[in-house]
């Protein structure tokens, strides 16, 4: 299965993960936020370089016994009219719809499970959207 064509430029998609991510969180501009919950989020955000939009999910599952909440952090670039189906159903969209944006496209995560350590990094594929607790 190939690849689609690339998205984004050097800034939001390039090859180093970790700065990618940094990138994102300094610089990326929020477009709308779909979902606002205290353990669950969902929403668009704009590279202010090369106006490529990306797709972002926020997932914490709350430890109730030890404090270390699992976070999982997704953030893939959407097309303008994905984009605009999403925006225009405002919340009401199948969560398997974002996950489905993986197919064939790299996608940024950070995968910070309880107990374990972070990791960043691209991956490719079908990705589960689940809303945390």
């Amino acid at each position: 299965m190939a690849i689609e064509a690339e998205f984004g430029c050097e800034l939001c998609c390039g090859e180093d993960a970790a700065a990618a991510m940094e990138y994102y969180f300094r610089q990326m501009k929020p477009v709308k936020r779909l979902i606002d919950r205290s353990h669950f989020s969902v929403s668009i955000r704009m590279c202010p370089n090369c106006e490529q939009q990306f797709v972002s999910t926020f997932t914490e599952f709350v430890d109730w016994q030890n404090g270390e909440d699992a976070q999982y952090f997704t953030v893939v670039p959407a097309t303008q009219d994905e984009v605009a189906k999403f925006m225009a159903e405002d919340a009401s969209f199948d969560f398997r719809d974002i996950g489905l944006l993986g197919v064939n496209r790299r996608r940024l995560t950070s995968d910070w499970p309880t107990g374990g350590d972070k990791v960043i990094s691209w991956k490719t594929g079908v990705f589960s959207v689940r809303e945390g607790y």
